[in-house]
């Protein structure tokens, strides 16, 4: 008997090349670009770097309303819309001359990132692969580390540090290709399984990780550790991605030669899909704590590690250490968001939860960007931002500990409940 072709196969394969593109062109390259602009338009970083608020701010109000948004017009459409927004930001980008123009840029690219990357990507994988959701998310997330390494490569032999303005042909090579891999996608995307509803993940028929009916929404607001999650997303989002966002910039004030610069961030987003990979692996094989503990723990000593480069002997070896541990961190703003939500408060409230998650994520970048930038424009060094946040971070990996065993304990008697 013929064997049934899985269409889920098709669903992975694109979910993947729309992250690869659009998080490795439009996200892992934003670290070669701010620096670039303030000198091509004679403003100072820290302006320039409102920009990327524009985006994180646009992406944390568009996904409080993600559940409402797609079950009402369903992920395709939406997809649409955050592949046109790509698009139309990579092009205001290159072809700006005033700093309100960059910020219009950066909405528009929060506005395509809502609606392609890790909150879609996490509704679409709940939808499509229950049994596997850990794993299959972090391949699919793990396409950011491919794509970014290859257009790092890209983005990093337009740009001519020596030529005023030669990003904006960057700019453009990233909108042609998101245009292309927009085509692709859409004509292959569908919206859910057959008999499957937009209202909730399908559920899995084995156990790993956590898959639970879980609350509705109006009773996960009240509870402590719902907030309590919400304050460790927002804090790893500002450090991550504010320390994150200054790596090449660092590196260059320090003395570190460009082209070191540019291979060792290519390196980074190799490691980085092996780190998502990891991520979703460990998760579905040993629970929510071991994986969020270790990203957490990571992100202590790469910010740590970070503060430490300098250009002398030791700073290449301390930059790779910072690469590895760095790229072992991230996962905490992509594949462990998903899977708090699904795993802290269930499938019943699964989208709704999700959005606010990545909200609060967002949220956290918006406000990391401008800090870390404001701290360089006052010390004229990221090191003091870097010190203070390492210790911030050392506090929300306690935190973090609390909410898991008290979303847990609670679970365990709701299940002992519903089984007398």
């Amino acid at each position: 008997m013929k064997r049934k072709f899985d269409y889920t196969w098709v669903i992975i394969g694109v979910s993947c090349l729309m992250v690869l593109v659009c998080l490795g062109f439009a996200s892992s390259t934003k670290s070669l670009f701010p620096d670039e602009i303030a000198k091509d338009l004679g403003t100072e970083r820290s302006l320039v770097a409102i920009g990327e608020s524009c985006r994180y701010i646009t992406t944390a109000v568009v996904n409080l309303f993600f559940g409402f948004l797609v079950i009402k017009f369903g992920p395709k459409k939406l997809i649409f819309a955050g592949f046109f927004s790509l698009v139309s930001s990579a092009l205001l980008y290159s072809f700006a001359t005033e700093l309100w123009q960059i910020y219009i840029a950066g909405t528009l690219m929060g506005l395509g990132f809502a609606w392609t990357t890790t909150t879609m990507v996490g509704y679409v994988v709940g939808r499509w692969c229950p049994n596997r959701k850990g794993t299959v998310m972090g391949v699919v997330l793990a396409s950011n580390g491919i794509g970014g390494a290859i257009a790092i490569r890209l983005v990093g032999q337009i740009i001519d540090v020596n030529v005023v303005g030669s990003y904006r042909a960057a700019y453009r090579m990233i909108a042609i290709v998101i245009a292309v891999t927009a085509v692709i996608v859409l004509i292959f995307f569908r919206n859910a399984p057959k008999g499957v509803s937009a209202e909730a993940p399908t559920h899995s028929n084995k156990k790993r990780g956590k898959d639970w009916v879980g609350f509705e929404f109006s009773d996960t607001v009240r509870k402590w550790y719902f907030w309590g999650v919400c304050v460790c997303i927002f804090c790893s989002g500002l450090i991550l991605q504010g320390s994150h966002g200054i790596v090449a910039m660092h590196y260059k004030d320090v003395g570190m030669d460009y082209s070191a610069v540019t291979g060792m961030l290519s390196f980074g987003s190799l490691l980085l899909a092996g780190a998502k990979f990891l991520t979703g692996f460990l998760y579905d094989k040993f629970g929510l704590r071991t994986s969020a503990t270790l990203c957490t723990v990571f992100a202590v000593i790469s910010t740590l590690i970070l503060a430490m480069v300098q250009g002398n002997s030791m700073g290449i070896p301390l930059a790779v250490a910072f690469t590895i541990f760095g790229q072992l961190s991230q996962p905490l703003e992509t594949v462990m968001l998903p899977l708090y939500a699904s795993d802290l408060f269930g499938n019943r409230s699964y989208a709704k939860v999700l959005g606010i998650f990545v909200s609060m994520n967002t949220a956290g970048c918006a406000v990391g960007a401008p800090a870390f930038n404001l701290c360089y424009d006052i010390f004229g060094s990221y090191v003091p931002a870097l010190l203070l946040v390492a210790g911030v971070m050392a506090v929300i990996l306690i935190l973090l500990e609390f909410v898991i065993s008290a979303a847990h304990k609670e679970q365990k008697k709701i299940e002992a409940a519903s089984q007398e």
